[in-house]
């Protein structure tokens, strides 16, 4: 590790020491799946997967999503976040935003790109990540003539029909030619249809098959789906065997042509080749940024209230926000000499925030949301090597687990099955306790039957030696070309209750329409003894049991009055209208159950039914190369009132240049309650940011909201104001 970054990570740990500053996003990385490259973003929530807009080609995409369940802190973050990623084997440069808005579950991320290339938004392998699938277009070439036996293209236009002249003389049965001419056509399909993976499958079938009329088209499409999948050197391999095979194909010249634009040819895949010459290591690879923004708020209200003996006026002003919020993200990576999938690899992360509270009286905060050093060791071909990481940490897999300190080992059984182990103290609980203890195994399985995939995971915490939680839980997942689906259950034995339960599916239709449904129970929040100490005003749980008339089946029962139970059901469906138009409707039902009165704490009712629908439109690209413009209309109905609120956004990349970003906004709202009380409240705003050069960028917004109450014997009238301006600076 370079002096620079062992001062800067001995000087982070410092400033940052404390607690409770969230940060949603844990990490963005890019990884094979499949015979794909997708870009993985890893959250520290369970989340849900809803749509990515625009559908088509762009350089700028919004990916929407649902919080599912998160500790408070997240819910309630403030603070934007960004993470870079510097393009390599195919992928542009990418930066991933999150801008939280703590009064909406559906949040959103926006998602830049060096160049502009058609990309796929999915759910991740487990509920605490999302994926980026890139789908590069297809070039066109120039089409020769079909041989009469074989197959019409689709679209002739985007990838080679069969060859005119077959090559080498075949013998193969017509049963052969029939499943081999099959084949084809559908792997044309996939391709057109940008499904790499896919292709690459059906064309490997055909590969296998004895030497047939398609063999020689196969050979250079397989080659054409390694490169449509982003991995330039696998492509390499196919085109070099294609030209050792068929050098006087009549695709010779495209293939050669190819091998010239991807950096020439290495050996091809036969005994006779030599082996090639191994590369360079991979030099060290350093990444951070520092960001720090300045948070402003004021607001006014003057009310009138009708008293006996006239009116009453009242008029306050105050500052609401005031304060210096600082973030860090630091990261290594070094690579051993040995080159390929079995090297060797060791990280270090170290991320951050600071919130310096400027009022009187006001509270600073600061939290470590990452501090681990990782080393993975080369492994054995696919199954990999075994992977260690010590520090603060997310959980390696996805569940109910909590950001904890400790040591994690990742060890792979075989090819797509691994066992997880983490060990250490929770650093996320809502209570904290003395003598706090945590592990965790889960096994992991990437594959079976095919295209599904899953976890069983167990989970024992302890304080003073007594346990506060056990479970077991389990997620499925399934992966299919046109719907996944992922569940999670969640039982914890102590209380011998669910902790928490949850379906989320995905479909695709007919015309690119996409059906999202979910459904989730759980307790909010999570089951543990410790729950316990928030209406009992004990300091840990021993000493709340030696208090009289207490016992584990007593605490165990305010553990579970602590904890409500939340219901919600979510139904969405997108669909393109045009290249550049979109609409999606979302319904939702959600209600949370009531609490008894236990300890310090009265009763809870119960919030009853909430329903709300949203009906989006999306424009993108309307009147420029980079705009997005999305037009909401959403209507809630509670027991208590019903709202409806209309809002446009709007993203844009000014004329003649790139580097700077205009976002502005409206929002419209009016509720009316069961008091024949009324609120409207209109809401602009102001998004701005520059990339002042290739390492820093300036970032501001300010919102402003006016507000009127009327009720049949008062009427408030109030406005606010809620900025932030800053910096995002790359360190290396």
């Amino acid at each position: 590790m370079t002096r620079l970054l062992r001062r800067a990570f001995v000087l982070l740990g410092l400033l940052l020491a404390g607690s409770a500053l969230a940060q949603s996003l844990d990490d963005v990385d890019v990884r094979p799946q499949g015979e794909n490259r997708v870009v993985r973003i890893r959250f520290n929530a369970s989340v849900g997967f809803v749509t990515l807009l625009p559908g088509g080609t762009s350089d700028l995409y919004t990916l929407r999503f649902e919080m599912l369940s998160a500790d408070e802190p997240v819910l309630r973050q403030t603070a934007s976040e960004t993470r870079r990623l510097v393009g390599a084997d195919g992928l542009p440069d990418l930066s991933v935003t999150y801008q939280p808005e703590p009064a909406s579950r559906i949040k959103q991320l926006t998602v830049r790109l060096g160049r502009a290339m058609a990309v796929q938004g999915r759910q991740g392998p487990n509920a605490r990540s999302l994926e980026l699938v890139f789908r590069p277009a297809a070039e066109a070439v120039p089409a020769p003539a079909a041989a009469a036996s074989a197959p019409p293209a689709p679209v002739p236009v985007a990838v080679p029909p069969a060859a005119a002249a077959p090559g080498p003389e075949t013998t193969a049965t017509p049963e052969v030619e029939t499943e081999a001419a099959a084949l084809m056509t559908r792997a044309r399909a996939a391709l057109l249809g940008q499904q790499p993976d896919t292709a690459i499958t059906l064309l490997n079938q055909l590969l296998k098959l004895p030497p047939n009329t398609q063999s020689q088209t196969a050979q250079e499409l397989i080659g054409r789906a390694w490169e449509q999948a982003g991995n330039a050197e696998r492509a390499r391999t196919e085109y070099a065997l294609y030209l050792r095979l068929y050098p006087q194909g009549e695709g010779a010249l495209r293939v050669q042509q190819k091998l010239a634009g991807l950096g020439g040819a290495p050996a091809p895949r036969t005994a006779e080749a030599a082996a090639p010459t191994a590369p360079p290591p991979p030099p060290k690879v350093l990444s951070g940024s520092i960001a720090q923004y300045y948070y402003g708020g004021k607001a006014r209200s003057q009310s009138l209230v009708s008293i006996a003996t006239g009116i009453d006026q009242a008029t306050l002003s105050r500052t609401t926000e005031s304060a210096i919020v600082t973030s860090f993200d630091l990261s290594a990576r070094w690579r051993d000499a040995k080159a390929g999938t079995d090297a060797a690899e060791t990280r270090a992360v170290l991320r951050g925030s600071g919130a310096k509270n400027l009022l009187k009286d006001g509270r600073s905060s600061s939290s470590v949301s990452a501090a681990y050093a990782e080393h993975r060791f080369g492994g054995g071909g696919a199954v990999g090597g075994l992977a260690v990481r010590a520090g603060r940490q997310s959980p390696i897999s996805g569940g109910l687990l909590g950001l904890f300190d400790g040591i994690s080992l990742v060890y792979p059984i075989r090819d797509g099955v691994k066992l997880d182990i983490m060990g250490g103290v929770p650093a996320s609980a809502l209570v904290t306790a003395p003598s706090e203890r945590l592990f965790a195994s889960v096994l992991e399985v990437d594959s079976f039957a095919e295209r599904f995939g899953g976890n069983l995971y167990l989970l024992q915490q302890s304080t003073q030696g007594i346990t506060n939680r056990r479970a077991i839980g389990a997620e499925l997942r399934y992966a299919g070309e046109r719907w996944s689906l992922n569940t999670l259950a969640d039982y914890e034995s102590v209380t011998k209750k669910l902790n928490a339960l949850s379906v989320h599916g995905s479909f695709q239709f007919a015309g690119q329409t996409t059906l999202t449904l979910l459904a989730d129970q759980r307790r909010a929040p999570s089951l543990q003894l410790t729950n316990a100490l928030i209406s009992s005003g004990a300091a840990s749980l021993k000493e709340l049991l030696e208090r009289p008339g207490e016992s584990l089946a007593t605490v165990r029962q305010r553990a579970l009055d602590t904890s409500a139970t939340a219901e919600q059901f979510l139904v969405s469906v997108a669909r393109p209208l045009s290249e550049k138009w979109q609409m999606s409707t979302d319904l939702r039902w959600s209600q949370v159950g009531a609490l008894p009165a236990v300890g310090d704490f009265a009763a809870t009712p119960a919030t009853g039914a909430q329903v709300s629908w949203s009906g989006q439109l999306t424009g993108t690209n309307l009147y420029s190369k980079r705009d997005i413009n999305n037009f909401n209309l959403s209507v809630i109905t509670t027991p208590a009132f019903k709202g409806v609120q209309f809002s446009i956004n709007n993203l844009t990349g000014w004329a003649g240049n790139d580097e700077l970003t205009i976002e502005p906004s409206l929002r419209l709202y009016r509720q009316t309650d069961q008091q024949d009380v009324s609120i409207t409240r209109i809401g602009p705003g102001l998004r701005l940011s520059w990339r002042a050069s290739r390492r820093a960028s300036l970032l501001g917004e300010l919102l402003y909201e006016t507000s009127k109450t009327r009720g049949p014997s008062s009427r408030d009238d109030s406005n606010s104001t809620f900025f932030y301006v800053g910096y995002r600076y790359e360190l290396f």
